[in-house]
């Protein structure tokens, strides 16, 4: 138990029995190591006002103690404080010296406090245990890299395109047409023996395709918080009271 002078509005005030009579003015409040609580405060042998933690002549349980206007009222007499153990340091509470407060506080067995006729009946006791807390704070985690990959699918691309055709024609010509000329009897035999050949070309269109690399989305990376629910386990110890007697082996009568 270290001393904890972070407690400004009772370093300084006067400290009470718990009849209202001054005891002397608190220089040091001792804390719990497990509990971070005020379990104890050191006294002076005065009312001088001072806030020096190597002026502890005595120490008082603040256990149920009130703090108002200044003073703080313990809630023990003060016959038990003056006759209180002295600390050996100043500063620190060891646990010997932790457990003869506690057992002076309480009183011995027959429920008499040393150096006073009144009476303390209250044999409650106080048991400590640890206690798991437990608090986040913000670490990295994990590294994310926004990376760029190309990937290759397959687009189908529907396309009219347009041909030539060719076909043929048979326009009937009636006698005498002036469009024909009358062929010679000599042009008529070798137009019949003679076929003719005469080539046209055709045209069509052809899909022709170009590949060509455009913007077409903006991406970004950006974070987010997301809440998880986690189970912390660990050990704790805890203080076990157990009453011990020692019985008087009474020898049995005799049977007759």
């Amino acid at each position: 138990m270290a001393s904890d002078s972070a407690l400004p509005p009772v370093i300084g005030a006067i400290a009470e029995d718990r009849d209202g009579n001054a005891l002397g003015t608190v220089t040091a409040v001792f804390v719990d190591d497990a509990t971070e609580r005020p379990t104890w405060v050191g006294l002076t042998s005065g009312l001088h006002a001072t806030a020096d933690p190597d002026d502890v002549a005595v120490v008082a349980p603040i256990t149920d103690a009130v703090f108002t206007d200044g003073r703080l009222r313990l809630a023990v007499p003060a016959a038990a404080v003056r006759s209180a153990p002295h600390p050996a340091s100043p500063d620190r509470l060891g646990p010997e010296e932790e457990s003869m407060l506690r057992a002076h506080y309480r009183g011995d067995r027959t429920g008499a406090v040393a150096g006073t006729d009144t009476a303390l009946t209250d044999s409650a006791m106080t048991r400590s245990e640890e206690q798991v807390r437990v608090r986040t704070v913000v670490e990295p985690w994990t590294r994310a890299v926004l990376r760029v990959e190309e990937v290759t699918e397959e687009v189908m691309v529907p396309v009219t395109v347009t041909r030539q055709r060719a076909r043929i024609e048979y326009r009937p010509l009636a006698p005498g047409d002036a469009d024909r000329p009358d062929p010679t009897p000599d042009d008529a035999g070798a137009q019949r023996r003679t076929s003719t050949t005469e080539w046209v070309t055709l045209w069509g269109e052809q899909p022709r395709v170009t590949m060509e690399r455009v913007p077409v989305e903006k991406v970004r990376l950006a974070t987010s918080w997301t809440t998880e629910e986690q189970l912390h386990s660990d050990q704790v110890r805890r203080e076990q009271i157990e009453l011990s007697t020692t019985d008087t082996d009474a020898t049995p009568p005799p049977a007759r």
